[in-house]
């Protein structure tokens, strides 16, 4: 077997041809670096989709498509934060710790990928982050980031007439044009399509187009990419939404539907509000199938937990819950962040969440491996993707029937004959 044209940052062996087969192990590690060694090779007929997976945390959407939906798919994820890395790999899953920007999309490894996954930092979109990305002029640079992905990837169009881009148009360049119409090529680096992301007030704005980076990436290379999910905060503006949609549909991608979704509604014991891309590059994207035959149950936070009734939580100031600073345990639980390290009991200031309770609310087994501090691991919970909803939005995309397994997964995980971990205050 053979790669041709091999010339990407990732490759480490300059040549216009290299056959795999007079590689040793050791080469083929580093050629792979950092990727399997054996996505080099075409995929087994019928073997589960080669799956990247972005800014992919703890593991939350790997427990969806794993756990809830029992898929198997070839996931490996690039996380840059080593707790959630460590927890996701203890949970048994592929990751790699590196920044995203600092990896190379037409890496040869990436040949055969199917499926991308982005679920990038929300907090500049939110009150956490001061909204910096509701700005206007930080969404302008962001949308001219978006222009440039595409000239970065596939170029302008070129017709039959006069090139002014000639010296850099592959098409011009090519001696056996036939004078017909096509894409110019790439017109600029990964590093000028960038750029702009500096003069923003808040960099984690620009990392939303890693989204458009990869896709299209991955798109101009190989094109064998075939569905695409990205996962961002319900206050995420549509301007935004509607600009990764046109450029994925200029790349002659065939569907790209976005719709905000809440936990709540599909069985889970808190409140979770995400905004969820969803798009296909060869058939239409069926946004009908996110919504379950049947009404799905309504779990209160006390039945979640096997609490007794009448149970008040405080957050600790955080007032603008429904309510004050308080929710009831007798309905779902007001949306789960990373604040909840400091939640307690209204009547009981010593009883606080432990790391169990507060992941389950989220729609975790008890005894996932949340690894680090207590900080920290309340971070990653409350950051993480409900498994529920990574369920429910993979399946939809692939076609998959994912009400049965849903409802099964939930009555596990919520039943109160389940046994529970001892209730722990620094767990």
């Amino acid at each position: 077997m053979s790669f041709r044209s091999l010339e990407t940052a990732g490759a480490l062996i300059p040549t216009s041809e290299l056959s795999l087969d007079q590689l040793s192990a050791d080469e083929l590690e580093q050629l792979a670096a950092p990727w399997p060694v054996r996505w080099l090779y075409p995929p087994e007929e019928g073997g589960p989709d080669r799956v990247v997976y972005l800014f992919c945390g703890p593991g939350g959407l790997d427990v969806g498509v794993r756990d809830v939906l029992g898929h198997q798919l070839d996931t490996v994820g690039v996380e840059l934060n080593k707790d959630a890395t460590a927890t996701a790999r203890a949970a048994g899953f592929q990751r790699i710790v590196m920044d995203v920007r600092h990896l190379d999309p037409k890496h040869p490894a990436l040949r055969w990928v199917r499926g991308l996954i982005v679920t990038a930092p929300c907090q500049c979109w939110t009150p956490a982050g001061k909204r910096a990305g509701q700005d206007p002029r930080n969404q302008e640079l962001l949308l001219d980031v978006f222009t440039a992905a595409f000239e970065a990837t596939f170029g302008h169009w070129h017709d039959s007439g006069p090139c002014e881009w000639e010296g850099e148009c592959l098409i011009c360049a090519d001696p056996e044009w036939d004078g017909f119409g096509g894409f110019t090529g790439p017109l600029l680096t990964l590093d000028e399509v960038r750029a702009p992301i500096a003069q923003m007030t808040d960099e984690r704005i620009g990392l939303i187009a890693e989204v458009l980076i990869w896709s299209l990436s991955l798109t101009a290379q190989w094109d064998n990419l075939r569905w695409l999910a990205m996962e961002q905060s319900s206050a995420l503006p549509e301007l935004v939404l509607d600009g990764l949609r046109e450029e994925l549909w200029s790349a002659d991608w065939c569907s790209a539907e976005y719709r905000v979704l809440d936990a709540v509604d599909y069985g889970l014991a808190s409140r979770r509000k995400r905004v969820f891309l969803m798009a296909a590059r060869h058939s239409y994207v069926d946004l009908d199938a996110l919504t379950p035959k049947a009404p799905m149950p309504t779990t209160t936070a006390a039945e979640a937990l096997d609490w007794p009734t009448g149970i008040r939580v405080n957050t600790r100031g955080v007032r603008k819950t429904a309510g004050g600073n308080c929710w009831s345990a007798d309905k779902p639980a007001t949306g789960i962040t990373s604040k909840i390290r400091g939640w307690y009991w209204e009547h009981d200031k010593d009883r606080r969440f432990s790391l169990d309770e507060a992941a389950l609310l989220v729609g975790f087994r008890p005894g996932y491996p949340w690894t680090g501090s207590r900080s920290s691991c309340t971070q990653q919970i409350g950051d993480v993707v409900a498994p529920p909803m990574g369920g429910v939005v993979i399946g939809s995309l692939l076609g998959l029937d994912w009400e049965p397994q849903l409802r099964a997964y939930l009555a596990e995980i919520y039943s109160t004959t389940a046994g529970r971990p001892a209730h722990a205050l620094a767990a």
